[in-house]
């Protein structure tokens, strides 16, 4: 997470599961720098389109926000990763945010 860090950027993700779940996930995958919302009514899920249309999850959406709170970035991978994820992050952060 350095890489963000540097840039003064936070990472935060959110999905239907449960804030156990997320502690559970937090601590199996050792992520000390990245926060984890709870959506289980998925409510702030369907406003940014992450939705999945038949089933109670949410799809994997990366969403890079500026400052002045606009979406510069968005990728809906589906279920998939995002492919180099933290290379591509970065580097789409670097050509949206000053």
């Amino acid at each position: 997470m350095n890489q963000f860090e540097a840039r003064n950027i936070k990472v935060l993700g959110i999905s239907r599961d449960s804030a156990q779940s997320h502690r559970n996930f937090i601590a199996r995958h050792g992520l000390i720098n990245v926060t984890l919302l709870t959506d289980e009514k998925a409510d702030v899920i369907k406003m940014y389109g992450a939705s999945h249309a038949l089933l109670p999850v949410s799809k994997r959406v990366y969403i890079i926000v500026d400052k002045q709170m606009r979406i510069v970035y968005r990728k809906d991978t589906g279920f998939d990763l995002l492919p180099d994820q933290t290379r591509t992050l970065i580097g789409e952060i670097d050509r949206h945010i000053p």
